[in-house]
C-alpha cells in the first residue's frame, strides 16, 4: 500500500508539455461610442435585476417566478449539470486509478476408490495505474472539459436574460391589451349614444336612414374591434403564465395599464465594455477557448504515451494454510506508426472548427454591436412618436367634442362628426401603443446590453 501511494505522489508531480494554440481574443475593430446615445446624470445604470426599474411590483414577482419556474430555465440548468459531470469525468484521467479484485473457490474431488478431499483458495489483489501526460493530452481534454461547462453557463445566462425579456415584454403587452380595451369600451359608449341621437333625428326627420346606417356600422366595428382584443389579452394572459411555470388555469394576472410605470433612461457604457457584459459573446468565446484545447489533444495523438502500473496480490490455499504474495511493477510503452491519414485528419478538423468558431465569434460581436444600435434607435423613435401621438390623441379628443356638440345644434352634417369619432378612436389607441412601444424599446435595449450580466 505504501508503494501505491508513493507511485501516486510520484506521478502527480510529473508535468507534460502542452501542444494546445496560445489563447487570444480574435482582433475586432470596436466602435469608440454609439451613435445613438446621451450620457446624462439622470440615466440608471444597467443592473442584474434590471426589470426593476420599471417600478412594478407585479412584474417583480412574475420575474422572480420565471427564474425559478421557468421550463426552459430549469431544463438549461440541467445541461450546465451534463457539463459539470462531463469535467469531472475529464479530470479523471490526470489520476492515477485503483481497482482491487477478490475471488475465493471450493472443489470436492470424489474418487473412484479412495477418500473424498476437498480443496479451498482464496486470493486478493489490489492494481493501481497512470498514464503520464507527456504531451498534454488529458491537459487538453480537460481544458476543453472546463471551457465547455463555462459555455454552457454562460448560455445559461444568455437564456435567463432571454425569459426576463420575454416576461417583461409579456406583461406589458397584456397591460397595453387592457388599455386598449378601455379605451375601446370608451368609444363604444360613444358611438351608442351618437347611435341614439342619430335614432331620435330620424324619427323626427331631421336625419337620413343613410346616416343611421353609417353609425349602426360603427358600432358594429366597434363592437368587433372590441371582441379582437378580448381574444388578445386571453391569449397574452395565457402566454405570460407558461413563461412564470404556472397554468394558466390556475394564474390571475395583476394590472390594469401602463399609466403607472417608470420608463427608465438606460446609461449604455462603452462598446468595448460589451464584451464582457453579455453572456451569450462570453458562451462564444468559451467555446473558441474549447476549439483551441481540442487542437492541442489532437496534435498530442501523434506522440507516444506512456502508463505506470503496480499490482499486489495475495493468494492462499485454504483458511489457515500460508499466504503467497506477488507484487509487480510495470510500464507500458504505445506510439502510433501508421494511421493512414487519420491523426492527420483529427488536428485538420480541430483547427477548421477553430476557424469556424472564431468567424461565428466575430459574427456575434458584430451582432450584438447590432442590437444596441437597434434598441438605441428604437428609443429615440419610440419616445418621439410617442410625444407626437399624444398631441394627436388630445387634439383628436377635442375635435370630437367639439364636433359632437355642432352636430347636436345642426351646424355640421354627420359625416364630419362621423370622421372625428373615427379619428378620436384611432388616435387613442395609436397612443396607447407608443406607450408600449417605448417600455419595448427599453427592454430591447437592457438585454441588447447584457441585462446587467455580471461574469464576476
Amino acid at each position: 500500500m505504501n508503494k501505491i501511494i508513493l507511485l501516486s505522489l510520484t506521478v502527480t508531480f510529473l508535468a507534460g508539455c502542452s501542444l494546445s494554440p496560445d489563447y487570444k481574443r480574435p482582433n475586432l475593430s470596436t466602435p469608440t461610442s454609439w451613435s445613438e446615445t446621451s450620457q446624462t446624470s439622470e440615466n440608471i445604470q444597467v443592473t442584474q435585476e434590471w426589470w426593476k426599474n420599471f417600478n412594478s411590483e407585479p412584474l417583480n414577482d412574475y420575474m422572480q417566478q420565471a427564474l425559478a419556474n421557468n421550463t426552459d430555465i430549469t431544463a438549461g440548468l440541467q445541461t450546465v449539470a451534463q457539463s459539470r459531470a462531463a469535467l469531472k469525468i475529464s479530470g479523471a484521467d490526470m489520476l492515477p486509478s485503483v481497482n482491487a479484485s477478490g475471488s475465493a473457490g471450493r472443489s470436492q474431488n470424489n474418487p473412484a476408490t479412495g477418500k473424498t478431499t476437498y480443496s479451498s483458495s482464496i486470493s486478493t489483489g489490489l492494481n493501481a495505474s497512470y498514464e503520464l501526460d507527456l504531451f498534454g493530452a488529458n491537459r487538453a481534454n480537460v481544458d476543453a472539459a472546463q471551457a465547455n461547462l463555462m459555455s454552457s453557463i454562460y448560455s445559461q445566462d444568455a437564456l435567463s436574460l432571454v425569459v426576463m425579456g420575454d416576461v417583461a415584454q409579456a406583461y406589458f403587452s397584456l397591460l397595453n391589451l387592457r388599455e386598449r380595451l378601455q379605451i375601446a369600451d370608451s368609444n363604444l359608449e360613444n358611438a351608442k349614444e351618437i347611435l341614439r341621437i342619430v335614432q331620435v333625428r330620424v324619427n323626427e326627420g331631421a336625419s337620413s336612414d343613410l346616416e343611421l346606417a353609417q353609425q349602426k356600422t360603427s358600432v358594429a366595428s366597434s363592437e368587433a374591434s372590441r371582441a379582437s382584443i378580448v381574444e388578445q389579452i386571453s391569449n397574452a394572459e395565457n402566454a405570460l403564465a407558461v413563461l412564470i411555470g404556472e397554468a394558466p388555469q390556475d394564474i390571475e394576472i395583476a394590472g390594469v395599464g401602463l399609466s403607472d410605470l417608470t420608463i427608465p433612461n438606460i446609461a449604455t457604457g462603452q462598446p468595448s465594455v460589451l464584451l464582457e457584459r453579455r453572456p451569450d459573446l462570453r458562451a462564444a468565446e468559451a467555446d473558441l477557448m474549447a476549439a483551441g484545447a481540442d487542437i492541442g489533444a489532437a496534435r498530442a495523438a501523434f506522440y507516444p504515451s506512456i502508463s505506470l502500473g503496480l499490482g499486489n496480490s495475495i493468494s492462499l490455499a485454504g483458511f489457515g494454510d500460508p499466504t503467497s504474495t506477488v507484487m509487480s511493477l510495470a510500464s507500458s510503452l504505445s506510439a502510433p506508426i501508421f494511421q493512414g491519414g487519420r491523426l492527420e485528419g483529427g488536428v485538420e478538423q480541430a483547427t477548421a472548427r477553430q476557424l469556424q468558431l472564431m468567424e461565428n465569434y466575430r459574427g456575434a460581436v458584430l451582432s450584438a454591436y447590432q442590437d444596441v444600435e437597434d434598441a438605441l434607435a428604437a428609443v429615440k423613435s419610440a419616445q418621439s412618436r410617442e410625444i407626437s401621438l399624444k398631441t394627436a390623441m388630445e387634439q383628436s379628443q377635442k375635435a370630437y367634442k367639439l364636433s359632437k356638440d355642432r352636430y347636436d345644434a345642426g351646424a355640421i352634417d354627420f359625416q364630419t362628426l362621423l370622421d372625428t369619432q373615427n379619428a378620436q378612436r384611432n388616435a387613442e389607441d395609436n397612443y396607447a401603443q407608443a406607450k408600449l412601444a417605448r417600455l419595448s424599446a427599453a427592454i430591447s435595449l437592457f438585454k441588447a446590453l447584457g441585462g446587467g450580466w455580471n461574469s464576476v
